[in-house]
């Protein structure tokens, strides 16, 4: 009983010393930035914690990465709409379904009015969940949404 206790103490103690040399060896492998460069964390943000660009994922303009040369709206669900159009949608919703009342469509979709109010005027951030409760209840009501 003892040798076995022995025999999995020293295994343990080999495998953490193993990891120890392994990541010490990977940190040596690995030069150093030069001091102009920010330190990154390897999961995209930078050492202030800021979210950095990736070039892997950029547009190539010339043969070298295009950060931050584009502005494109994102994309809020998977049908492609953007926030304009989402905006409309609710719009559309409203005016046909709901009699215009911005009181009832939040009721339906389950929102405060305050939210409906920004997200028609195109003041507030639309989200995908929003937008799939609203085409959900324009299919509901027989609306064709454009």
């Amino acid at each position: 009983m003892k040798k076995k206790i022995l025999l999995l103490s020293t295994a343990g103690i080999a495998a953490g010393l193993l990891y120890a040399l392994e990541s010490n060896h990977r940190k040596n492998a690995n030069p150093k930035k030069a001091s102009s460069e920010p330190e990154s964390s390897g999961n995209g943000r930078g050492a202030n914690g800021n979210v950095e660009q990736v070039a892997s994922m950029s547009p190539i303009d010339s043969g070298k990465a295009a950060l931050g040369q584009r502005e494109v709206e994102p994309e809020i669900d998977d049908q492609g709409t953007n926030q304009a159009e989402a905006s409309h949608i609710l719009t559309e919703i409203r005016d046909t379904a709901f009699e215009a009342s911005n009181e009832k469509l939040a009721l339906a979709l389950g929102r405060p009015t305050e939210e409906i109010e920004q997200w028609t005027s195109g003041s507030g951030p639309i989200d995908g969940d929003v937008v799939m409760k609203a085409r959900t209840l324009a299919l509901q009501r027989g609306l064709e949404i454009e």
